[in-house]
C-alpha cells in the first residue's frame, strides 16, 4: 500500500468538506463507471430506488465519498470497506493508516461529506425551502426556549432559524453515532456572531463544550451544519472544496 497522502497528513490540523450537486448531469465519466466503484450492498440499494433523481443522488453522493476517502488512504475507491457502529453510523475499516472519521449527507441539489483524522464528526444539509408547519415540528424536536424564539419569527427569519437548529441537531447526533431515538428536545443551541454553543440536558450526562459547530452556505439556497469533536483548544482549520468527477480515472478536482 502507498504511503498516506499529504491530504491525510493535513487532517491533523484541518477539517475537510467536499460537496457537489447530485442532481446535475454527470460529467467526466458515465454512470456505469461511478456505479462500479460502489460495493455490492450499495449497488443493491441503488437499484431499489424507483425515482431516477433519487437514484442519481444516491449514486453521486456515495461515489464521491468513496473517491474522496481513497485520496486520503491510497486505496482504490472500489476496494474500501466500511463497518457500522451500534446505531448504524458508517466507519472506514482499518487500512493501515491513522483512523479517518467521516460523514455524508445529501439533499435536493447538494451532497457533502466531512473528513477528519481521529475526531468524531457529523454533517447535515438542507435546502432552504418552505416547510409545512415548522413550528409543529419544532415542538417535537426543539427545546422549549427554541420553540418560543421560533414562534416570535415570521417569513424567511423563521425558516432560517428552523433549519439552523435542525441541521445542527442532525450533525451532532450523527457525529456521536446515535440512533433516531435520541431525545433531541434535550438539546439547545445558542448562536452568536462569535460562536455556536450547545447545552445538553444534565440527565444525558453529556455537555456541549467538547464539540465545535459550524454553519456554512455552500450554495445560496442550502444550509450545511458540521459538528466536530474538539480535541484541542484552538480547534481545526476548515477547508471547503467542490468535488468534480474528472476523466480519466474520475480523479478529484483541485
Amino acid at each position: 500500500m502507498s504511503a498516506p497522502s499529504p491530504r491525510h497528513e493535513a487532517l491533523l490540523q484541518q477539517t475537510h468538506i467536499w460537496y457537489l450537486d447530485p442532481d446535475a448531469p454527470i460529467e467526466g465519466g458515465d454512470a456505469a463507471a461511478l456505479h462500479a466503484t460502489l460495493s455490492a450492498r450499495e449497488q443493491a440499494q441503488y437499484r431499489r430506488f424507483h425515482s431516477p433523481c433519487h437514484a442519481q443522488r444516491y449514486l453521486l453522493s456515495h461515489a464521491m465519498l468513496r473517491q474522496v476517502l481513497s485520496h486520503y488512504v491510497a486505496t482504490p475507491p472500489a476496494e474500501l470497506a466500511f463497518r457500522r457502529g451500534p446505531h448504524g453510523k458508517p466507519g472506514l475499516a482499518p487500512v493501515g493508516t491513522a483512523p479517518l472519521e467521516f460523514n455524508l449527507t445529501h439533499t435536493v441539489g447538494l451532497a457533502a461529506c466531512v473528513v477528519t483524522r481521529g475526531r468524531a464528526c457529523g454533517i447535515d444539509a438542507e435546502q432552504l425551502a418552505q416547510r409545512r408547519d415548522p413550528l409543529g415540528v419544532a415542538r417535537r424536536m426543539f427545546s422549549a426556549a427554541e420553540v418560543a424564539e421560533l414562534a416570535r419569527l415570521e417569513g424567511p427569519r423563521r425558516l432560517e432559524y428552523f433549519y439552523t437548529r435542525w441541521t445542527l441537531r442532525e450533525a451532532y447526533v450523527k457525529a456521536r453515532g446515535l440512533g433516531l431515538s435520541f431525545p433531541m428536545r434535550r438539546l439547545q443551541f445558542a448562536l452568536s456572531d462569535e460562536s455556536i454553543d450547545l447545552t445538553v440536558a444534565p440527565e444525558l450526562n453529556r455537555e456541549g463544550q467538547d464539540w465545535d459547530f459550524r454553519l456554512l452556505r455552500p450554495r445560496p439556497d442550502h444550509l450545511l451544519a458540521v459538528a466536530e469533536q474538539r480535541l484541542r483548544a484552538a480547534g481545526s482549520e476548515l477547508i471547503v472544496r467542490e468535488w468534480r468527477f474528472d476523466a480519466p480515472g474520475l480523479a478529484a478536482g483541485s
